[in-house]
């Protein structure tokens, strides 16, 4: 096979993901994660990260300047992030490896560039890996996810958004609408119905109601069907903010076939990573006939201001039923 010394691989391997480690691990944790375009980012958390928000009740007063009577008391709300231990553990067979570079070969033709070099094959065999890794930690581990250290599974590396939301007494029983079965004919009145729960005064910040891209569809097909299809200038149609309010619909992947809705200020939900420039995140091992190919990083997802999020009970239901799944499957 001309190219590449397969022999020298692991060696090649290692020397990219030393060099690159920080790339990668942002390629795995941050870079065009599009959940980030609401959800706050900290980095470099190491192991806890207090999500403490301060406010202050009150201070204006009626005006006297003969006097100083102090008004108003800073409070908080605390809340605890903690991330959590995530790893890769690939292994690349000769089988793989030739699979793998003769797609990368096609990848080269089609760009004609024309040396093989110019984008060397180990960059193109990390990069898959850390592209499956980011794909699946959004998918199934920022919504859906549920920690179990004694499982190698996706959705086990740390407690997602759901599961969080449905721990007894978290969010304030006024914050929880009583939903109805989502379907295309509903859908207007479930996601306001959602909506009216928010106090006046915040309708109109820059708060974001998540759902499975199916509500966002149906939402779409209930107003198309009940208003008609031509609601802006240019005779097309789209619809993705709630009537009266400043509330943005967004179609989250993360969310899909949960039934999952919520509404909550822009950057009240979090993404914590560990360290980014850890040079040792990546090790690769050559034993007999395969490539071990081995990462390490923290990550985790939760929310600042449990009294700032709105969901319905239909969501917590299924972050109850995914913890109950989780405790229910056998040890790996």
């Amino acid at each position: 096979m001309p190219g590449i010394d397969f022999s020298g691989l692991p060696a090649r391997l290692q020397s990219y993901s030393t060099r690159d480690a920080d790339t990668l691990l942002s390629q795995i944790l941050i870079t065009d994660q599009s959940f980030l375009q609401y959800m706050q980012l900290l980095v470099d958390v190491q192991d806890e990260q207090a999500l403490t928000q301060m406010y202050i009740d009150s201070v204006i007063q009626p005006g006297n300047k003969d006097t100083f009577t102090p008004k108003g008391t800073a409070k908080f709300k605390n809340r605890i992030g903690k991330v959590r231990a995530c790893k890769i553990d690939f292994k690349l067979t000769p089988k793989q490896i030739t699979a793998m570079w003769k797609g990368y070969l096609g990848r080269i033709a089609k760009s004609k560039r024309g040396d093989v070099y110019d984008v060397p094959f180990q960059q193109y065999v990390m990069d898959m890996l850390a592209n499956k890794g980011k794909e699946e930690i959004h998918l199934e581990a920022v919504f859906k996810g549920v920690y179990r250290e004694d499982s190698t599974k996706a959705n086990r590396v740390f407690d997602g958004i759901i599961p969080l939301m449905s721990d007894s007494g978290i969010i304030p029983a006024g914050n929880i609408f009583a939903a109805a079965t989502l379907t295309q004919s509903n859908a207007i009145d479930q996601l306001e119905g959602l909506a009216d729960l928010v106090p006046s005064h915040l309708v109109n910040t820059n708060l974001v109601l998540l759902c499975e891209p199916t509500a966002a569809k149906f939402y779409n097909r209930d107003y198309r069907n009940t208003f008609g299809g031509n609601t802006n200038n240019t005779g097309g149609f789209e619809h993705t903010m709630l009537d009266g309010t400043n509330i943005r619909i967004v179609a989250e992947p993360g969310l899909a076939s949960t039934g999952g809705m919520m509404i909550t200020p822009q950057e009240n939900l979090v993404w914590l990573t560990g360290q980014l420039n850890k040079q040792d995140a990546f090790t690769v091992e050559k034993a007999e006939r395969v490539v071990k190919i081995m990462a390490d990083f923290e990550a985790s997802a939760d929310f600042a201001i449990a009294d700032y999020v709105w969901t319905t009970d239909i969501t917590l239901a299924k972050g109850v039923a995914l913890r109950a799944a989780a405790t229910a499957e056998p040890a790996e």
